[in-house]
């Protein structure tokens, strides 16, 4: 161990001490949305970022007192100035948890602890954590001193809420981007005045430019729309690895000869000299402060079967802007060259297609038979359900999501001993857990685990042997071209194994002929009722099958030719939070368009990319010149979901739907106890209003992560109930305190 404080260097010690980094190497690489579907590596060197460090700084005071609360992600640059910025100084970070990150009552409780003095966010945020103190009643707020609030549009209300929380407050507006060094333009907001349309963009940090340009690469007069670009020390080196990107995006004036990154974004000049923002030039949008290539996300969508054309277009005002994902189905042209080998247009013939068809379909229940006024009706006795009987119900639904961790062997063999057969000293043959023709059991189980899926199992086909409880190896692990599966190709991709129930129609037809393979059906079905209802309990979710292409993985399983695939399911580790959805939530085996294309793009794009709504279309409609016109496309509405409605019953449910319907601009009577928050119109910040008057309402410090984690009516009058028992519980124990001698 060397101390450096100890350590003197010596004339003739040979060693020569070098900087590792000089100004002109690699700082960072960091991704920014792209417009062809894949993220572009902006590369930052050092003398760049530490430009827009030193600057804001000095600018605005920052010393070794001062202390951050670090809530933005790492992979968004403002978190490169809360790391690197405030250690410049000597200063301290404060990084939330994981689950602090989320919650405005948490970054709360840290800013007063820690003492915090700057605040570094997106408005979208810092509008969270002002709507949380809003709701809090003679609190000291904290020391923040500084507010840097950049990445989307600042709303106008919200520097006056800002000061009457922190009065000596400095407020301030940057802007720019990540290839320019974080931030290129600031504007220190002072005062609002009530005919402004929006905050200035403002000024020019040093050592950066920041131009409104024509086509001609002039300057433009005041007030005369331009595009923005940014120049100076600022700039990014290029585009990882994408010279073509890097040449479009990096441009040299032709007269002034300065290297500039044009932007995209739209502005103009003020009589003041400062820039007004007026909004982005192509289809590139801000969601929350991140930057959004639509075209990222109509590439992914594209990538999915169901797609035939797609449109993604960013609606509402801009701290409530949504994302709509306007889709016209590839089953709108019944085109055969696209459907799966095998599957005839045909089959589609007098079948409903349009999603909310199917849904109004599904809620008539029609294999229920009419009730007729002249027949009698004898109501039976009915007990309220038990928590079991809830519990049996809720097991009975398909998963369509799993974890990626590895199932344990344990549980994983627990599972599939459901299908174990036993001797029982009575019965001079073995016995099931279902029923077979005849105690034949021509049905068996085979398997295709993924590699690394289940603990101590390679990836490779297998046979479960009922009689002996194994497992039978028969072919190891090839890759499996997931198209094979179709439309539950997105489920397969996360699945952990697949589960074929296969017939065996030598072992039952010398008894039964012809009624032979109708008796396989019914016992598979049997099977399948058993493993999907076993599943849950160790943590195994299922979802059954259909479209499989099978015989494309027919000779890995080492089949006779009188063996036939009946059923099959997908299967992977789940969240135990996900077989606790609320008592009555339909299953939606039938999965929606929307739906599978909402599972598609969980795998592919973070989930601030992920669309709010999604628009089923025959056809986009036209401009005169072919192109898509984005202005005709109709505005998405809250459509039927495919739900169970259950209206509030009781006080505080009642309460509670007032509350949502207020925040979502909903009737009360369109408010279900089990519609999800986020899926009928509610976002973060929405969200944090929604907490912030249930705290008032119910006297509770409810946080917003476990909303997050059950965002219903529902799920809220449970946490709310227990969090009032045991306040109530902690009240009583203080006051009921007996004192002993000793």
């Amino acid at each position: 161990c060397l101390s450096v404080d100890t350590f003197e260097s010596r004339k003739n010690d040979s060693i020569s001490f070098v900087p590792v980094h000089n100004p002109e190497d690699l700082a960072y690489v960091i991704y920014t949305s792209g417009s062809t579907g894949l993220p572009k590596g902006v590369i930052i060197k050092h003398q760049a970022v530490v430009n827009t460090i030193l600057d804001i700084n000095q600018r605005f005071n920052v010393t070794a007192n001062d202390r951050i609360l670090a809530v933005s992600a790492l992979n968004f640059d403002l978190s490169v100035y809360d790391i690197f910025g405030i250690l410049a100084v000597g200063g301290t970070v404060v990084i939330p948890s994981a689950i602090e990150a989320k919650d405005p009552a948490r970054w709360y409780e840290l800013i007063v602890k820690h003492q915090v003095t700057l605040w570094n966010s997106v408005p979208a945020l810092m509008q969270m954590l002002v709507e949380y103190l809003s709701g809090q009643i003679d609190q000291s707020h904290g020391p923040l001193r500084l507010a840097l609030l950049s990445g989307d549009w600042i709303p106008l209300t919200l520097p006056e809420r800002i000061k009457q929380l922190w009065s000596q407050i400095q407020i301030v507006s940057l802007g720019g981007a990540t290839e320019a060094s974080i931030w290129s333009i600031y504007y220190p907001i002072e005062q609002i005045y009530p005919v402004t349309k929006s905050i200035p963009y403002g000024k020019s940090l040093a050592n950066q430019t920041v131009s409104v340009l024509n086509d001609l690469m002039q300057p433009t007069p005041v007030w005369v729309c331009g595009d923005i670009y940014i120049g100076g020390v600022g700039l990014a080196a290029g585009y990882l690895l994408d010279e073509k990107k890097t040449n479009a995006s990096f441009i040299t004036h032709p007269v002034t000869h300065e290297r500039l990154y044009k932007t995209g974004d739209l502005g103009r000049y003020l009589p003041d000299g400062n820039i007004e923002f007026l909004g982005r030039s192509d289809f590139q949008v801000k969601i929350n402060g991140y930057r959004v290539e639509l075209g990222e996300i109509e590439a992914a969508l594209s990538e999915h079967s169901t797609v035939k054309d797609t449109v993604v277009m960013a609606l509402g005002e801009s701290e409530h802007k949504r994302l709509v994902a306007y889709i016209v189905p590839s089953q709108s042209s019944v085109d055969k060259a696209k459907l799966p080998e095998g599957y005839q247009p045909s089959q589609t013939v007098g079948v409903i297609q349009d999603p909310v068809e199917k849904i109004e379909f599904k809620l008539k229940q029609p294999g229920l038979r009419s009730p007729s006024p002249t027949k009698e009706t004898i109501s039976l006795p009915l007990s309220e359900f038990d928590e079991a009987q809830k519990e049996a119900y809720l097991k009975r639904q398909s998963y369509r999501q799993f974890l990626m961790q590895p199932l344990p062997l344990e549980e994983f063999s627990q599972f599939l001993s459901c299908l174990l057969q036993m001797k029982l000293d009575d019965f001079p043959l073995p016995k099931y857990l279902y029923p077979s023709a005849g105690n034949l059991y021509p049905v068996q189980t085979y398997l295709l685990i993924k590699p690394e899926r289940v603990s101590g199992l390679s990836g490779g086909i297998y046979y479960y042997c009922p009689r002996e409880h194994n497992l039978v190896f028969l072919n190891p692990w090839s890759d499996v071209d997931s198209r094979i599966y179709g439309g539950n190709q997105p489920i397969f991709e996360q699945s952990a194994f697949s589960l074929f129930l296969i017939s065996k129609l030598s072992a039952i037809t010398p008894m039964y002929g012809e009624l032979a393979e109708n008796f396989c059906f019914l016992e598979a079905g049997h099977m399948g009722q058993l493993l999907m209802n076993t599943a849950p309990n160790y943590q195994i979710g299922l979802c059954p099958i259909g479209g499989l292409e099978f015989d494309k993985l027919r000779d890995l399983f080492e089949l006779e030719s009188n063996q036939r695939l009946i059923y099959g399911f997908l299967g992977g580790k789940i969240d135990p939070v996900q077989t606790k959805q609320l008592f009555g939530k339909s299953s939606k085996d039938d999965r929606s368009i929307p739906q599978q294309l909402h599972e598609h793009l969980q795998g592919k794009l973070p989930q601030y990319m992920l669309p709010n709504d999604y628009v089923l279309m025959d056809a986009f409609p036209l401009t005169a010149n072919g192109k898509v016109n984005r202005k005709a496309l109709p505005a998405p509405e809250i459509l039927v979901q495919e739900r169970i409605f259950i209206p509030p019953s009781t006080p505080i449910e009642e309460k509670l739907a007032g509350i949502w319907a207020t925040i979502l601009e909903l009737e009360v009577n369109q408010v279900s106890v089990n519609d999800n928050f986020f899926d009928i119109g509610g976002n973060s910040l929405l969200a944090t209003q929604l907490i912030s008057r249930i705290r008032q309402f119910c006297q509770v410090d409810l946080p917003l992560s476990d909303f997050f984690a059950e965002p219903t009516i529902a799920g809220l009058v449970e946490h709310i109930e227990v969090l009032s028992w045991v306040g109530q519980d902690i009240q009583d124990s203080e006051t009921n305190i007996e004192e002993i001698e000793l």
